[in-house]
């Protein structure tokens, strides 16, 4: 009697199953200002493959760091439960200005891995720079009312609304200038001097995870 060969089981696969998009928690200062030109700016640049989720207003920077360590934890926890890929990162905005534990907060969103997008004096200069590079110190009023300038939208004593189609072209101009401007005051040994933001970190994070390839994965 022939010897039966036993049938190997078929591999299943899950068809059609699309990659996760990459997940940015961001926990901000302002209320409107930055949460709404983030979400503008993944819709453009995210090729729907970038999900920005933005927590705000999220109080002081302090208090900004220790919510944004604490969702981490549990995306972190969440992810050992889940086979299925999860890629996020989680992101503190919030601006130097006169806040008190400054460096108290970026040293426990470093320890945490909670990535920092910070502006001295405030996010405005990000804005300003996308029509003009000012580079000597000034104080947040002085800025907002020099953005007011170029943007009808913005408010600096009313409604502070950006408007993204306004400046959407200008990304790369302000990005230079952000990159410039960190490195003169990097070659002093404070790179967040007045004026001076890392606010384009977080925007290239989503250009980047916005290419339709594998999405970068810094948590591991």
């Amino acid at each position: 009697m022939a010897r039966r060969i036993p049938q190997s089981k078929p591999i299943s696969r899950k068809l059609g199953k699309k990659s996760p998009k990459f997940l940015i928690i961001a926990f901000c200062e302002g209320k409107n200002t930055e949460p709404e030109y983030l979400k503008s700016f993944a819709r453009h640049h995210g090729n729907n493959l970038v999900e920005v989720q933005t927590i705000a207003p999220a109080g002081a920077p302090f208090t900004i760091v220790q919510s944004a360590v604490a969702r981490k934890k549990q995306e972190d926890a969440k992810k050992k439960t889940n086979s299925f890929d999860e890629l996020y990162e989680v992101w503190a905005v919030f601006d130097i200005d006169e806040h008190p534990n400054i460096p108290q907060a970026l040293d426990m969103a470093k320890a945490n891995q909670v990535h920092t997008a910070i502006s001295n004096p405030c996010i405005e200069i990000w804005f300003l720079w996308h029509f003009t590079f000012h580079q000597s110190h000034i104080h947040r009023h002085d800025l907002q009312r020099e953005l007011a300038k170029y943007m009808a939208s913005y408010q600096s004593d009313g409604s502070k609304l950006i408007d993204y189609e306004r400046i959407k072209d200008q990304y790369v101009s302000a990005k230079t200038r952000a990159e410039k401007q960190f490195a003169n005051h990097a070659a002093t040994g404070n790179s967040s001097g007045n004026p001076s933001t890392t606010f384009y970190k977080l925007l290239e994070k989503i250009i980047e995870n916005g290419i339709a390839t594998k999405p970068i994965d810094s948590n591991t």
